[in-house]
């Protein structure tokens, strides 16, 4: 007897039948339940393991023992005993009939799934009919959010035996994120908000709660010599099923065909429509060159962080080698004319030498690829950089979003222009999406609390400023927008002290209460380098608070080391050299240290040349160095006059009513011989508006 015979006599087959459709059932039946019970994700996959394990010791069982009105019984004992045919026959019987049984339940739990579960599931929680909708500043913050057409894609796991591969793992996730966001239908969380989830540990179904997405995408990376390996599993969060998985084993130069096939069977997976233009974007492969590939992802994983001017210049290190392997690597050659200009932003290029780098690299990136997305970003970046030009940057900026309409880092820098041009209600709009899209960043929050503020909403402020710092309670940028908020309500400036102590407004809460000792130790020992930003008004309101406090020892002191002949050879060289919004920054800055020093002639030459550059960078901050000089100088009505357009306005360092009303003794110091400050006190002291 042959041995497939064999298998049939002792209902080998048979029993391998029964065991599969029997383990299909039970697992079905499992998947649905066990959610209910809120059971962990690995007690399905425990029940899945066991029957697996348990296929093999069946079939065995099932060879060794026979099925009897006795119950199981050693075959060979069976075959000596009872005539062999009868045998056969009787056990065939039996497990034929537990099949069809088996059968028929396994098709009604099918039928059960497909017309009675799966309808009730579409109906409370769409994924393919619904897209996604503004944010609703108050609600959006709550832990629960409405689901929409989106994924969540956790950060991939390095399973390279060589740790150092990790920038390589984040450099494939990044552009598997780039990828997806090119989808218009669909909302791709960014991996700023993905890492601090990942942190939490949460499972699928919390994660899709707490973003309002639809589904979730599980993957790892492993790399070993010029082989790798991607895993990737698409689960959908409401139900925890795994819908789609694939493992991708190939060369290193496939890794971009990796990133390409993994976007496009995710969108066939959401029955999400591409356009054959669409199609060809997200298989563009962007160098032939994995050297330069691998320098490329090492200095956007550098990038993704803050950087100093050092932190700048190790970035240069690396994107420049990669640009001279491969001339064509484009988004290479914009993450490097980035790093020039934000190197002449952060106030180190004396010799203008990043600027000239950066402008020669753009207009290159511009020549060659006119109409790319990528050249427009670059363009919006130089003039955002380096000219401080926000009208044109957020043109530029717009032009590439309708190319990459889920582009992240794009849309945040849409709505930095937006903010510093003040277009309150386009910011507005903008802040939301940037929540939607980031909604475990506290920067997204802060934004959201500016553009709340700018739009005279002061309630959804302070609604959506405090879930922050529920959210985040050790981060600064939240307690500092909770401030924000209790300040334009005009609250007990003690609020201020307790939020915020080393702010600007900190500083004023101490002067209005008398504790000007807790001043001095603030002054800085050095003149601050960046001549045009927040931390040069810092010290310089620091100086003042303690002249007017009565400490002029102390003041004049910390000036005569640190004043205006300190830092007017370096200002003057920057002055001689950027454009001239810069230079306009620059002699507001030097006409409010020679105030502050009692040098009035050159406050007023600084003054004159500062009022006559355009000056297109942050304002209102620009109008506070020349208010901060003329009201040292004693012009009071024009230090007002100054500084009147942005007060209750919330653009950005403006000064909401309820600050002046709650710093009420500092502004009469300063303010308060100027009879229009009296009247505009007198007018906003009735009636509590919002900032």
């Amino acid at each position: 007897m042959n041995f497939l015979a064999e298998l049939k006599r002792r209902n080998v087959i048979r029993m391998a039948g029964l065991y599969l459709v029997g383990a299909w059932l039970i697992t079905q039946v499992a998947s649905t339940v066990f959610p209910a019970f809120d059971l962990p994700d690995w007690a399905l996959r425990g029940v899945i393991l066991l029957l697996a394990i348990g296929f093999i010791p069946a079939l065995i069982i099932s060879w060794v023992f026979e099925l009897t009105p006795d119950g199981l019984r050693r075959e060979d004992d069976v075959a000596s005993a009872e005539p062999t045919d009868s045998n056969v026959s009787n056990t065939a019987q039996r497990m034929n009939r537990m099949i069809v049984v088996v059968m028929a339940l396994a098709l009604g739990y099918f039928a059960f799934d497909k017309f009675v579960l799966a309808p009730s599931l579409v109906a409370t929680t769409p994924t393919a009919a619904i897209t996604a909708t503004p944010v609703a500043t108050a609600a959006d913050t709550s832990n629960v959010k409405p689901i929409v057409r989106g994924i969540a894609v956790l950060p991939f796991d390095n399973l390279s035996p060589d740790p150092d591969n990790a920038f390589f793992a984040g450099g494939v996730y990044e552009e598997v994120l780039t990828k997806l966001s090119r989808i218009g239908e669909l909302r791709v969380i960014s991996r700023t908000s993905m890492e601090r989830i990942a942190e939490d540990k949460l499972e699928v179904g919390a994660i899709g709660a707490r973003l309002g997405v639809s589904h979730v995408l599980e993957g790892s990376v492993r790399r070993e010599g010029d082989l790798i390996r991607v895993t990737v599993q698409l689960i959908e969060a409401a139900t925890d099923k795994h819908i789609w998985a694939e493992n991708y084993d190939r060369k290193l130069d496939d890794v971009f065909a990796i990133q390409s096939e993994i976007a496009i069977a995710i969108a066939d997976q959401l029955k999400l429509s591409l356009s054959p233009e669409l199609q060809a974007n997200l298989n563009e492969r962007p160098t032939q060159n994995q050297a330069a590939y691998a320098l490329y992802l090492r200095a956007r994983e550098e990038s993704r962080t803050l950087l100093s001017t050092e932190g700048f210049k190790s970035n240069i290190a690396l994107l420049e080698p990669a640009v001279a392997a491969d001339p064509d690597f484009l988004q290479a050659r914009v993450l490097l004319a980035n790093a020039y200009g934000r190197i002449n932003w952060q106030g180190d290029d004396l010799d203008g030498g990043y600027a000239n780098k950066a402008k020669l690299a753009v207009a290159d990136l511009v020549q060659r690829w006119p109409d790319h997305p990528q050249s427009r970003i670059a363009q919006g970046q130089l003039l955002y950089n380096l000219e401080r030009d926000y009208a044109p940057a957020l043109a530029h900026f717009e032009a590439a979003s309708a190319q990459l309409p889920g582009h992240f880092e794009l849309l945040r820098s849409i709505s930095a222009c937006l903010k510093r041009l003040g277009q309150n209600q386009a910011f507005l709009e903008t802040a939301k999406h940037v929540v939607e899209l980031d909604p475990e960043s506290v920067l997204a929050f802060g934004e959201l609390v500016l553009a709340l503020l700018a739009n005279q909403r002061l309630d959804e402020a302070v609604t959506v400023a405090e879930r922050a710092l529920e959210r985040f309670p050790t981060e600064r940028f939240a307690r500092l927008a909770v401030m924000w908020t209790k300040l334009a309500q005009g609250d007990d400036i003690s609020v201020v002290l307790a939020l915020a102590p080393d702010s600007r407004e900190a500083m004023i809460a101490r002067f209005v209460q008398g504790n000007i000792d807790a001043l001095l130790p603030q002054v800085g020992a050095k003149p601050p380098k960046n001549h045009g930003g927040r931390d040069t008004l810092a010290p310089l309101q620091q100086i003042e608070l303690l002249q007017l406090a009565g400490r002029g020892a102390e003041a004049k002191a910390w000036l005569a080391a640190n004043g205006p002949s300190a830092v007017s050879a370096r200002a003057l060289a920057e002055n001689s050299l950027t454009p001239a919004f810069q230079k306009a920054v620059t002699r507001g800055h030097l006409a409010y240290w020679a105030a502050l020093s009692g040098e009035t002639t050159l406050a007023r030459e600084h003054l004159k040349q500062a009022q006559a550059e355009p000056a297109r960078d942050d304002r209102a901050r620009f109008y506070w160095f020349l208010s901060g000089a003329e009201r040292r100088l004693g012009n009071a009505e024009a230090a007002w006059q100054l500084i009147q357009p942005y007060v209750g306005t919330g653009e950005l360092d403006s000064i909401s009513h309820g600050e002046l009303r709650a710093f009420k003794s500092y502004y009469d110091k300063v303010y308060g011989k100027s009879p229009s400050y009296q009247t505009y006190m007198a007018k906003i002291a009735e009636v509590k508006t919002p900032p």
